[in-house]
């Protein structure tokens, strides 16, 4: 079945448990006293939600995950069972709020009107229900304003809410320490003059390994995919590894063009390998005459435009014997931050574009 797996087109994804496992550990041990919650959004980034949430569950006692729709909480619901936490950190419809409930999934109220209409759906069916709040400290994306939340009176007029946590987002933990502090200063501030005692959430992965943790949760996410921004090493690893093969070998003559528009000529004769992966797969069409691949040890260049099924890749240098070995697109040796720095973005956003055509095989030992 593996085989078969790996041969359908034949391009596929390896996903490292164990990697993904030991990056959570780095996060539960620079979490301090704090608990993880593990951020498996976009399922997992691309890798799996449902296998990653699965294996830590068993593995690290991790009961606390972070997802961003209602459809990624039900179906995680399903796989892990009721003995964890789901808190869904995004905005949910009022028409999937029987769901939310169903489910005990925790519903993030970030404005009045979610509050209003969760709180009256709650009112309805004369239950309570598990919430987390999330408040405005400088990111301006999601949250109630700290400069002006009531946040006694909301608790007053809002009392079917069980409140589970206190949550902000930082905007530039990688970047920015200064304004990194300032946020945390708001948060910190509008708590204690508020005098609320409850549980607390604030660093996101840069935060973790930038700062010294004192909340009571940890929201880490690209670092336990193994990468993260930060001035120091941290022994992280990669959970995902990308791999094709050459499927035709081209040999074209000085002068001739490869691929859409012409937008490639061999300036010698050349030999080309055609492969069956392109923009459709996630390996962005922007990657073309600027990435590369990785064969038995050659740095292959990519040449021409990208397909949307097929690219081709400079092999004049490679062995005739490499011709039908693995090809790495991602890996130890081509990383998602070279694919970020080809597309002038992250390396989140290349996680997250793997397409599911590409076939996920999970390694568990």
């Amino acid at each position: 079945m593996l085989t078969r797996i790996k041969t359908l087109r034949p391009t596929y994804a390896v996903i490292d448990l164990p990697s993904y496992s030991h990056n959570i550990s780095i996060a539960q041990h620079l979490s301090g006293q704090g608990e993880v919650m593990a951020i498996v959004k976009a399922n997992g980034y691309g890798h799996g939600a449902d296998k990653l949430a699965e294996y830590i569950m068993r593995k690290n006692g991790i009961k606390n995950f972070g997802v961003a729709t209602i459809s990624e909480a039900v179906k995680l619901r399903e796989v892990l069972g009721d003995d964890v936490n789901i808190t869904v950190m995004g905005y949910i419809d009022k028409n999937f709020y029987p769901e939310v409930y169903a489910n005990n999934i925790i519903l993030t109220v970030f404005d009045y009107y979610i509050a209003e209409m969760y709180h009256r759906y709650l009112q309805e069916k004369s239950a309570k229900a598990k919430v987390v709040i999330k408040l405005e400290t400088g990111m301006n994306r999601l949250g109630f304003d700290t400069d002006d939340f009531d946040i006694h009176s909301f608790m007053d007029k809002y009392d079917r809410f069980e409140i589970s946590m206190f949550m902000t987002h930082l905007s530039s933990s990688d970047t920015d320490f200064e304004y990194t502090n300032l946020q945390m200063k708001r948060f910190d501030d509008f708590m204690l003059k508020n005098r609320l005692n409850y549980p607390t959430s604030v660093f996101n992965s840069s935060a973790v390994v930038n700062f010294r943790n004192k909340y009571t949760y940890t929201r880490p996410g690209i670092m336990t995919y193994g990468y993260v921004y930060a001035d120091y090493e941290l022994d992280l690893k990669p959970v995902m590894r990308i791999y094709s093969k050459i499927a035709q070998i081209k040999h074209i003559k000085k002068g001739e063009s490869v691929s859409y528009n012409r937008t490639f000529y061999a300036p010698q004769d050349m030999t080309i390998g055609v492969m069956p992966v392109g923009y459709a797969d996630g390996y962005f069409r922007c990657f073309s005459n600027r990435g590369h691949v990785y064969i038995d040890g050659y740095r292959c260049p990519v040449v021409g435009n990208i397909c949307m099924d097929i690219m081709m890749v400079d092999i004049t240098e490679l062995p005739e014997s490499s011709y039908s070995s693995e090809v790495e697109l991602m890996g130890e040796h081509v990383t998602a931050e070279m694919w970020a720095e080809w597309a002038g973005s992250i390396s989140y956003e290349m996680l997250c574009a793997v397409s599911e055509r590409i076939p996920r095989v999970y390694n568990t030992d």
